[in-house]
């Protein structure tokens, strides 16, 4: 009988390794998006920018 592939356990045991290595890049990258995201912008005002925000809220 032929070997299906993805039924052997050491191939799958492999392949939760990588899982866990592209989980943990995700995270790892909102992680940074999230400390990115308090790093304020040079050139914009951020009462201004408050203001222009509440205002286009009733829109």
């Amino acid at each position: 009988m032929a070997k299906q592939p993805g039924l052997d356990f050491q191939s799958a045991k492999g392949g939760f390794g990588e899982l866990k290595r592209r989980l943990l890049f995700v995270i790892g990258a909102l992680i940074v998006f999230r400390i990115g995201s308090f790093i304020p912008i040079p050139g914009i005002d951020a009462t201004v920018l408050a203001k222009l925000l509440e205002q286009q809220r009733g829109t």
